[in-house]
Parts: structure tokens; C-alpha cells; sequence
């Protein structure tokens, strides 16, 4: 369970408790009592780790280190690891000698190389280096030559063959990869074993300062029973969610410990908020001001302009919380191109004036990107000087971007600006989609579903905080079915209000979305053919505006399904029954349904093709059985066409070949 799906419910006792508790254990004497700054200072740089100790590569991460420092930041954070011990350790002299998964001769260089670069990041002002880590691998070679502990009669196999990140276990198999997942912190080999790697690395690396580790995805504690009985069928039926609740109360107080010995007053301690429950937090046997949550921003996911209220839940518990966030590579839209100054800048001053630390994770590169691309590059000043109380006015961005592409800088940063705009308001109409992955992204993981326009009724106010100024789609539906004179009505309270229905959003999303693609090919007419990435931005406002259409005929097939009576939204409402609206708007569902599917379709053809810093999408083909099922519930044939439209698929392949040539 996340740390933001704590029941509001539960909240004005959980802080007065909290207060309490706080209170009384800020009296304690410690190792970190005099280092407690607030989050603020804190300005976090997550870096991608693996070239930090790479000798090939000093001159890169050096110039990196530069610009990192000159826009404000000291923290850099290294990641993301499974298990950072192994590539520093040398195992060979401990009592786990089967434990060295790379060469002794690699291991000395991995150590001096990365040393040197942290030295090199102190030097310029960085006052924390931290590693970024999952919780409970195990090296390969460790695993596999002690099968007896950390796989008993092979009970973990079918699990480790089936469960989330089973494909770093079968890459390890096939001699790929280096970890196996999922090791059990009740194994006191195992917790031995983390625990000593952790204090050798600590000595090796004395300019590391700390931790800032996610307890997710593969740190579940498991039921060994049913392991052996064998009879499961969802691998996780095997999880004990209390027993990982204690154990990562046991792990984090263990991190603690280790980090008070080892860097007393400079340590630094910080963990993720994936899986990790609220309540339990206070269980831990140490001050909270001692300690970082680090929480998802909504700009992790998506653009949006604010952050979620149980950040200062947290706060209000005396934790000190960092906002975790990415903007250029946003999960959605990406990885099409947006940006815009004004939004960008809101976005980290909102966050640094209510109170938070910052992590900003846009020097990674995701995809086959690349550190230079200049809206990466631009982006990245933004939020720098952000970060200064500065604005990165539109006229710098400008200034910036004539250096790539002359002429054509105006129109290429308007297009971006209005696939900003655009998207803005694309996720303002969908409040529960914020935690539900990127179903809605070009070639994203998942399909649409109706629930993403609703309140999320696990959600602290319904995430209101998404929504904003934008009528929901049920408000809307509703006042339709009361009568014209009603909505009219309606209508006057909601300008009123300053308020927006989705009808209004939909034209605006249109609009912007057409303007967008017009501007990138102004921009590329007027840009130097050979100007980076031009052809990709005009690919990315092509795509976009199938996105938009795609999108928009979705959120039309939802108001006609539930002026029609439906119930049925995918998750929050199963039923199948249709109601008596007096409405009958089946057909104009139908229609906007397979219009979906229309620019769906058209929008794979493109990312296989075209695909902005990543070719190809995740999954090319869809079953759209949500959409059948819909259209089941209405007693309504639906045929579904199965390839994209050959003649608008050449238009717009055209204009994406012709805009650089």
C-alpha cells in the first residue's frame, strides 16, 4: 500500500498522535540531532550511476557535475542499483567469497573511478552524494552457489518465475543479468549478508553520504508455507503484508544504525513511498526528523502544476519530504516533446515554497535519447533556475534555442507550448488516472478505461488537486439529463465559478493540439535541415494530435455510455445493469468508440515508426476489451477495425517526411 492512499478518514487522529509522538522522541540524543536542516535545502540531482564508474567516461560525468552545480543543485543521488555492494566489495577476504559477481581488477576500478568523481562533485559544491537502490537482491553467484538458503528445495522458483521483475530473474538464468529478487529479510543469512555489504561499501566509499532506497517491487515478504504447499495461483497470494510492514520497520532502523556509525552528522537517509503504509512510520525507533520520505510528485507522471495534499500529510508528522519528480521525461506524455517556462516554474516553485525538498530526475536518460537534446537541455535550465526563485522567461527559451535551430526557435517553442497546454488540460478531465500507470501515453502499458474520468474513492478529496477548475464528466452528465433550461443554468454558475466542462476542455484540447502540429512546421521550414532531433519534434506534434483525437472521442464515448444510463466504469462500478435516463445516446457511443480505436490504431503505425527517443511501443496490439464490453452492456454490435487507415496513415507520414526535406 502507497503512503498516499491513507484514508482521509484517519487522518486528524493519526496527527494528532503523530504530534504527540513526534514531540517526544525529537528529545532524544542522537547521532543526527544537529544535522536536521529543513527540506528545502535539499536540491536533489538524480544521475545515471553505471558511468560514474566508467574511467571512459570521467570527461562526461565531469561536464555533467558542472552543470548539475552551476543550476543549483547539492545533492546528486546514484542509481538506480538492485544491489550496489557487489560492484564495490571485494568479497574475496569475507565470509562470502561467492559472492564476487564481477572481477576483483573491475571492482578496484569501479571504486577509484567513482571516488574521484565524487570527490570532483564536493570540489564544486555538492554537499551530499547519496545511492538510489531497490531493496532485497541478491548477486547472482551468491544465490545460485547456496541454493540450500536462499532457495530451499526450489520452494521460491515458480514464484520468482511468475512474480513482478521476473525478467531480471530469468535474464540471471540465461547469464545475463547479475541479481535475483525478492530475498526474504527474515532469512538471517540473507540480512547478514545485505547488512555486511553495506557497512564494507560504506568504508570503501567514504564520500558516499547515504541512502535514498525504494522498499518496492521485489521486498515483499513471502509466506514460505504456501511456497511449499505449491497450490497458488497468483503470486500474490504469497505476500504477508504485515510481516513486510515490521521487516521494513526492522530494514530502515538497520539503515539508520549502520549510517549514525559510519557518517554520524553528514548521514543522509531517505526512502521512496511506494508500498510503504503511513501509519507504520512511527514504529521506527528513531526521530523523524532523521529521515526523508521521498513521495511522487505530479509531475512524475504527468504535467501538473501542484502537488498531492499527503505530502503535507507527511510533513505534518515532523518527516522531512522531498518531492520526486520528473518534467522533460514525464511518464506521460512520454516520450513526445512538450515544455513550457511558465508551467515548469510553477511547478518547482510550488513545491519549494510549501515547504518540500526537491528530486529532479531529468539528468537520467531514458530511451534511446540522448543528454544533449536541447529540449532536455532546456528544460533542465528551467528548472534551475526555478530552483533560485529565478524565471526562465519564454524570451530566454527563445534566445536558447535559436543556437539549435536559428529561425525556427519561436514556432518550434510555441509547439511545445501548446502540447503542454494541451496535455494540461487532458489530465485535469482524468483524476484517477494519476496512479494508474500510462494507459492513455502513445503505446503505453495499459487500455482506457472509463474509471479514469471519475473520483478516486481510495483518494485523498477525490483528487480534486488533479481536477482543478475542470467540471467532472458525472457532474456534467448529470446536469444534461435535468433538461436544457438546467444546464443553461448550470452553465452561468460555472463560469461563474471559473470553471470549465469537459465539452469546453475537449475544444481547447483540439485546437491547441492542431495549432501545435501548424507550429512545428513552421519551425521546421525555418530551421536548418540538419538542426537535432527537428524531424522527431515534428513527429512528436503529429502524434500528439492523434493522441488528442483519440483521447477526445474517448471522453465522448463516456458521456453518451452514461447519459444512456451505464454504470459500468472498469473499476469503481461494475455493474452492467443500464439505467432509465430517458436518454438514449447508445449509437453516438458506438461511433466514438470506433473512432478511438480509428486514431488508436493510426497512433501505433506512427510510434513504430516514428516514435520520438524511442522507437516501437510496448505493447503494438490491443485487445480492446474494454471497449467491447461496453458496447455488450449496451446490447450494441461494435466492429472494431483491425488495421490503420491506410489513406490518412499516408497524410500524415507525409507531413512528418516532407516538414525536413
Amino acid at each position: 500500500m502507497s503512503l498516499f492512499k491513507l484514508q482521509e478518514s484517519r487522518c486528524l487522529l493519526k496527527f494528532f498522535f503523530g504530534v504527540f509522538w513526534v514531540l517526544t522522541n525529537l528529545s532524544r540524543q542522537n547521532a543526527y540531532a544537529e544535522a536536521a536542516l529543513p527540506a528545502t535545502s535539499y536540491k536533489i540531482a538524480t544521475v545515471d550511476a553505471p558511468k560514474w564508474s566508467d574511467e571512459r567516461k570521467k570527461e562526461e560525468v565531469r561536464s555533467e557535475i558542472d552543470r548539475i552545480a552551476s543550476q543549483g543543485f547539492n545533492v546528486i543521488s546514484l542509481g538506480t542499483y538492485k544491489f550496489m555492494p557487489m560492484y564495490f566489495v571485494d568479497y574475496s577476504t569475507t565470509k562470502y567469497p561467492d559472492a564476487q559477481q564481477i572481477s576483483l581488477d573491475r571492482v578496484k576500478k569501479n571504486v577509484s573511478t567513482i571516488r574521484d568523481n565524487m570527490r570532483y562533485a564536493k570540489q564544486k559544491g555538492i554537499e551530499y552524494i547519496v545511492s538510489r537502490s531497490y531493496s532485497h537482491y541478491i548477486p547472482y553467484q551468491l544465490w545460485k552457489s547456496r541454493q540450500n538458503v536462499f532457495n530451499p528445495g526450489n520452494i521460491y522458483t515458480r514464484y520468482l518465475d511468475n512474480a513482478h521483475q521476473n525478467d531480471l530473474y530469468k535474464s540471471a538464468l540465461a547469464g545475463k543479468g547479475d541479481v535475483i529478487g525478492h530475498q526474504q529479510w527474515t532469512n538471517p543469512v540473507y540480512k547478514d549478508f545485505f547488512i555486511s555489504s553495506t557497512v564494507q561499501m560504506l568504508q570503501v566509499l567514504p564520500e558516499l553520504d547515504g541512502f535514498l532506497n525504494a522498499y518496492a517491487e521485489a521486498a515483499w515478504t513471502l509466506d514460505e508455507q504456501k511456497l511449499k504447499e505449491d497450490q497458488w495461483k497468483v503470486w500474490k497470494e504469497n505476500i504477508k503484508y504485515d510481516e513486510t510492514n515490521a521487516n521494513f520497520i526492522d530494514y530502515v532502523n538497520h539503515l539508520h544504525r549502520i549510517l549514525a556509525e559510519a557518517r554520524g552528522k553528514k548521514a543522509f537517509l531517505g526512502i521512496r513511498d511506494w508500498y510503504v503504509d503511513a501509519k507504520i512510520l512511527e514504529k521506527l525507533d528513531f526521530p523523524l526528523d532523521e529521515f526523508f520520505i521521498a513521495v511522487k510528485y505530479g509531475g512524475f507522471d504527468q504535467p501538473v502544476a501542484n502537488y498531492g495534499p499527503w505530502g503535507d500529510t507527511l510533513k505534518s508528522k515532523g518527516i522531512r519530504v522531498i518531492q520526486d519528480m520528473l518534467v522533460f521525461d514525464a511518464e506521460h506524455p512520454h516520450p513526445l516533446y512538450w515544455y513550457d517556462s511558465d508551467f515548469i516554474t510553477r511547478m518547482i516553485q510550488n513545491v519549494i515554497h510549501s515547504g518540500f525538498g526537491i528530486q529532479y530526475q531529468d539528468f537520467q536518460i531514458k530511451g534511446d535519447d540522448k543528454a544533449d537534446n536541447p529540449i532536455r537541455l532546456l528544460a533542465q535550465e528551467t528548472v534551475g533556475k526555478a530552483l533560485k526563485n529565478e524565471k526562465f522567461e519564454r524570451k530566454d527559451a527563445v534566445t536558447f534555442l535559436e543556437k539549435y535551430y536559428g529561425k525556427g526557435a519561436d514556432n518550434l517553442l510555441k509547439s511545445l507550448e501548446l502540447v503542454t497546454s494541451a496535455q494540461e488540460d487532458n489530465i485535469k478531465t482524468k483524476p484517477a488516472w494519476f496512479w494508474q500507470g500510462d494507459g492513455l501515453t502513445p503505446g503505453g502499458l495499459g487500455t482506457e478505461r472509463y474509471y479514469m474520468f471519475l473520483d478516486n474513492p481510495e483518494a485523498p478529496s477525490g483528487m480534486k488537486f488533479i481536477r482543478q477548475e475542470v467540471v467532472s464528466l458525472k457532474e456534467y452528465v448529470n446536469a444534461t439529463l435535468k433538461g436544457k433550461d438546467f444546464l443553461q443554468a448550470q452553465a452561468v454558475r460555472w463560469q461563474s465559478e471559473k470553471r470549465r466542462t469537459p465539452v469546453e476542455v475537449t475544444t481547447a484540447m483540439r485546437k491547441n493540439a492542431s495549432e501545435a502540429v501548424d507550429a512545428a512546421l513552421k519551425a521546421a521550414a525555418l530551421s536548418s535541415k540538419k538542426a537535432p532531433h527537428l524531424q522527431e519534434i515534428v513527429a512528436s506534434a503529429v502524434i500528439h494530435q492523434q493522441l488528442v483525437e483519440r483521447d477526445i472521442a474517448f471522453m465522448e464515448s463516456a458521456l453518451a455510455f452514461f447519459s444512456s444510463g451505464g454504470q459500468y466504469d472498469g473499476r469503481y462500478n461494475t455493474s452492467q445493469e443500464m439505467l432509465h435516463s430517458g436518454v438514449d445516446k447508445k449509437a453516438e457511443c458506438i461511433a466514438a468508440l470506433n473512432k478511438q480505436v480509428y486514431h488508436d490504431l493510426l497512433i501505433a503505425e506512427l510510434c513504430n515508426k516514428y516514435m520520438p527517443r524511442r522507437r516501437g511501443v510496448r505493447h503494438s496490439e490491443k485487445a480492446y476489451d474494454f471497449t467491447k464490453r461496453i458496447a455488450a452492456i449496451m446490447g450494441q454490435k461494435i466492429t472494431l477495425p483491425t488495421q490503420a487507415n491506410e489513406t490518412e496513415l499516408k497524410k500524415l507520414v507525409n507531413i512528418i517526411e516532407t516538414s525536413t526535406k
